[in-house]
C-alpha cells in the first residue's frame, strides 16, 4: 500500500495553504471560486500537516463570514459573494469540521471560541428538515425552501449533527432538538431512499458515486448494512474500476475523481473492507504532483487528465484518507466513530 511519507503529507497540507488568502478562504484553485465545505475541508488537512496557523485562520474566516440566520453563501468569487443561496450540508459541515479540530489539537478554548457559530449553524440546518426526515439541500437566495433532499448532502449532513451533538456535550449544552432531528434523518437515510431528489431506487444503481458511499461514510449506515451497499454488485461495477479508482458520475464519460475515490477509500475502511480500501488508495498516487497537489480527475482509457487545475479540496480529500489508513494519528478513527450506538452500528473489521 503506497502511504504517504510523513514529509509528503507536509507537502501537501502547505500545497494546499499556498491557494489560502491573507482573509483565511480557501480557493478551489487560484482564481476560482470558494464555498464552506471544501474550504473546512482543506482546513482540517492542514491540521494534519501540523499547520495550525493556518487552519485557525480558515475556521475564524468562517466564523466572521457567517449570515446572521446561521448559514454561509454557497459561492464566493475573489471575497465577493456571488450566489447568495445556502447550502444546508456546507453550513452543517463546520460542526465536523470543529470537533475534528479538537480530536487533532485538544484546544478546548478554541472550541469554546466556535461554539456560538457552531450553535447557529445547526440550528438553521435543523430548521430545514422536511417532513419526511430528509434536510432541503438549500435555501436560495431570496429565501425560498426547497422542497427537495439530496443523500449524499444530507449523509453527510447526518455526521455534521453527531459532532454538534459531541461538541454540545463537551461543553455542557443540552441540544435535544439536534438528536430529534439527526434520529429522523438517521431513519430517513436507512428507509426508502426514493423522498431523495437524487433518487436511488432500488432496481436502480444511481447516478452520482456520493450518493452510494455517503450514507456510510457520514455514519447513518455501518456495519452489515454499510457493508451490504457498498458491495452491491451494480454500483461496483457502475462506479469503481480496479486499478483505477472511483468515477463521479455514472454516465457515457469515463471521468474518474480523486476526491471521490479518496471519499470512497474512507467509506470501505469504515466497513472493514480495508483490502479493496488500500487497493483503491494506492491507485490515486498517479495523480499526484511534485509540489504536493494532486489532479482533481482523469478520463479513461484516455488517460487524460481533467481539468487542467489541481484543486485544494482534493488534495485535502487525500490527506484526510491517508489518516484513516495509516492509523497514527488522534483523528484516525474520527469518521469511525460518527456511526453511533444507538443507531445500531456494528465496528467489526476485515483482518489486514
Amino acid at each position: 500500500m503506497s502511504l504517504l511519507s510523513d514529509d509528503e503529507i507536509v507537502d501537501t497540507a502547505h500545497w494546499i495553504a499556498s491557494h489560502q488568502t491573507a482573509s483565511g478562504e480557501i480557493y478551489w484553485f487560484d482564481g476560482d471560486k470558494a464555498d464552506p465545505w471544501n474550504h473546512l475541508h482543506a482546513a482540517m488537512a492542514m491540521l494534519l500537516g501540523g499547520l495550525r496557523d493556518e487552519a485557525d485562520a480558515a475556521y475564524r474566516f468562517l466564523v466572521g463570514t457567517q449570515t446572521a440566520d446561521g448559514g454561509w453563501a454557497m459561492e464566493r468569487r475573489g471575497g465577493v459573494v456571488v450566489d447568495a443561496s445556502q447550502d444546508t450540508n456546507q453550513s452543517a459541515y463546520v460542526a465536523t469540521a470543529a470537533w475534528f479540530h479538537f480530536q487533532a489539537s485538544g484546544d478546548r478554548k478554541f472550541l469554546i471560541e466556535l461554539w456560538p457559530t457552531i450553535e447557529r449553524a445547526i440550528d438553521f440546518v435543523c430548521s430545514m428538515q422536511l417532513a419526511n426526515g430528509a434536510i432541503s439541500w438549500v435555501r436560495s437566495a431570496d429565501g425560498r425552501i426547497w422542497d427537495a433532499a439530496l443523500i449524499a448532502g444530507s449523509g453527510s449532513t447526518f455526521g455534521s449533527i453527531v459532532c454538534a451533538e459531541r461538541i454540545a456535550l463537551e461543553l455542557g449544552e443540552d441540544r435535544p432538538l439536534w438528536a430529534a432531528a439527526r434520529e429522523k434523518l438517521g431513519a430517513c437515510l436507512r428507509g426508502d431512499l426514493r423522498v431523495f431528489e437524487s433518487s436511488d431506487l432500488p432496481e436502480a444503481a444511481g447516478r452520482y458515486a456520493m450518493d452510494w458511499y455517503y450514507p456510510v461514510l457520514g455514519g447513518a449506515l455501518r456495519g452489515e448494512a454499510g457493508r451490504r451497499r457498498l458491495a452491491d454488485p451494480r454500483r461496483v461495477e457502475r462506479f469503481l474500476v480496479e486499478g483505477v479508482g472511483c468515477r463521479c458520475v455514472a454516465d457515457d464519460r469515463k471521468w474518474f475523481t480523486v476526491a471521490e475515490s479518496s471519499e470512497l477509500v474512507l467509506s470501505l475502511e469504515l466497513v472493514g473492507s480495508a483490502r479493496r480500501a488500500r487497493e483503491v488508495f494506492t491507485a490515486l498516487s498517479r495523480l499526484r504532483r511534485r509540489d504536493g497537489g494532486y489532479w482533481t480527475g482523469w478520463t479513461m482509457p484516455a488517460g487524460v487528465v481533467w481539468p487542467l487545475e489541481p484543486t485544494t479540496y482534493t488534495a485535502a480529500a487525500v490527506l484526510v484518507a491517508n489518516d484513516a489508513l495509516a492509523r497514527r494519528t488522534r483523528t484516525c478513527t474520527f469518521f469511525h466513530d460518527l456511526g453511533i450506538a444507538d443507531e445500531g452500528v456494528e465496528t467489526r473489521r476485515e483482518a489486514s
